[in-house]
This record gives structure tokens, C-alpha cells and sequence, in this order.
């Protein structure tokens, strides 16, 4: 019934994931890794059903959705029985969606450039390159091409990485102090706020740059919530890494330079 193509590191997969596994639904898996440099692992008409060409990429009996936090929203409406991740409350869910819509403002896009100048831009420059090229040319979302581009080329002296820093920096402050008087980002129970913005602590933690936010216990206490969960070992874990020693490697050499840029003033 549910089709969900996706790979295993990415956040906007493992959101999904997350979602999937809260609700304990059924779902069959396809790899489709959009993140090394490759275009070719795409299905023919996958930008039939995804103009982005990315994953994560739902099928639910033919019915085809792009884009996680959608697709998360839908899981909730599509399957209202049992568990839902979507707040009664009026105010809860627009407190959700608040928290969600970081996200789409930028959130995201700051946390490829952090990935693309630590980490990605050396797999990307050991591609093969007509594959690298290939890549580019499949890829539809023009800032997307532009700033990985730039972040490649000048990795952690890119004028892109300090601004994406501090979104994260406002974000986790603004995270640790909601939830220094609150279990949830919304309401009284996990949500999709939570599903959708936990992955970037996933992420940002693979990448050895946790001690940023030492000083953010509320913060911390709820990631570790969130991952003794078991749609989290199931969603994250148990699909691994693969590249998870460049990422430790890349990420430990990049820390002293990540920490002076978040530490610095505006």
C-alpha cells in the first residue's frame, strides 16, 4: 500500500521514517541515493512525480508525494486510525506548524550548505566527472545548484556556511527554551514538529558538532528522549550511515573553524 523511496542518511527521509514507524504503518523500501554526486540511481519518471528530483518520494497506491513534511501531514490524514502525530488542540497545531515552517525558511537549505562544506564537497570533487556533471544538469532547484557550487568550492571559508550556523544556533535556543517548560514542541505528546525537526540533531551530531550545544540541557534532554524511542531505532538506526567515518573525519578536522563561526557576533 505505501512505497517510500528514500536513502538512509538523509533527514528529510528519516523524518518520514519516523513518522511511519510512530504510526506503525506498513511501507515497502527503495533506495534511491540522491546525495553522491549520481543521478543515475533516479527512476526514469522520477521527475515526472518529484520536479525537484529528490527524495523522499511517497506512493501510496498510485498516488504519488513529494516532499516530507506533505508527506508526514498526509500520513496523519490518510490514516487517522490508531496513533496520530497531529495535536486536538487548535493552538497546538498551529504551534506544530510554526515550529514545521522553519523548515521551508530555511532550516533546511542552511543544513545542506553546513553538510555540503564539511563533508559533502570531497565526495562530490571524487566523483566521477561526468557523473558530477550529469548531476548538476538533473538538478532542478537553481539555488540549490548555486549554493552547493559555491560550497564546494570554498568548503569552510564559503560565505554561506556563518549564516546557516547561526539559524541552527536561533533555532536550538529557541528549542531549548520552549522546552524548558514544555515535554513536546507541541501539545502533550510528540508530534510532527518533533519527527520533522529531531533529524537535524541527527545530522548535525554525525557530523561531531554536538558540543555546540552543551549549554542547551532542555534541548538535549529531549533528543535523548526521542532516541530511546523505538520508531527511532527503527527510522535512523537501524538504516545506518554509510557514510558515517567520512562524516566523523571531515567533522572532527572541521570543529575548531564550525565553533569560531558560531561563537562570532553577526
Amino acid at each position: 500500500m505505501l512505497k517510500l523511496y528514500h536513502y538512509d542518511r538523509s533527514t528529510a527521509a528519516q523524518r518520514v521514517r519516523l513518522g511511519l514507524e510512530e504510526k506503525e504503518l506498513k511501507w515497502e523500501s527503495i533506495i534511491v541515493d540522491t546525495a553522491m554526486g549520481d543521478a543515475s540511481q533516479r527512476p526514469d519518471n522520477f521527475h515526472e512525480f518529484n520536479p525537484k528530483g529528490l527524495i523522499p518520494l511517497l506512493d501510496h497506491d498510485g498516488f504519488m508525494l513529494p516532499e516530507s513534511t506533505l508527506i508526514l501531514e498526509y500520513l496523519d490524514d490518510a490514516f487517522p486510525e490508531g496513533k496520530t502525530l497531529t495535536p486536538k488542540s487548535c493552538q497546538d497545531r498551529a504551534r506544530m506548524k510554526l515550529w514545521m515552517r522553519k523548515i521551508d525558511d530555511g532550516i533546511h537549505v542552511a543544513s545542506r550548505t553546513i553538510g555540503v562544506c564539511i563533508v559533502n564537497r570531497f565526495f562530490y570533487k571524487e566523483a566521477d566527472t561526468k557523473k558530477i556533471s550529469d548531476y548538476y544538469k538533473k538538478m532542478r532547484d537553481q539555488t540549490r545548484k548555486s549554493n552547493d557550487k559555491i560550497n564546494t568550492e570554498m568548503g569552510l571559508d564559503s560565505p554561506l556556511l556563518k549564516p546557516s550556523l547561526h539559524a541552527f544556533k536561533t533555532l536550538f535556543s529557541e528549542m531549548d527554551t520552549h522546552l524548558s517548560e514544555h515535554e513536546w514542541l507541541a501539545g502533550d505528546n510528540i508530534s510532527l514538529a518533533d519527527v520533522s525537526l529531531v533529524v537535524y540533531l541527527t545530522r548535525l551530531t554525525s557530523f561531531q558538532m554536538s558540543p555546540l550545544w552543551n549549554n542547551k540541557p532542555f534541548l538535549i534532554e529531549w533528543f535523548e528522549r526521542i532516541k530511546h524511542r523505538k520508531s527511532y531505532k527503527f527510522a535512523v538506526d537501524a538504516w545506518g550511515d554509510k557514510t558515517a567515518e567520512r562524516r566523523k573525519k571531515e567533522g572532527e578536522q572541521a570543529f575548531e573553524k564550525i565553533e569560531k563561526l558560531w561563537n562570532e557576533e553577526d
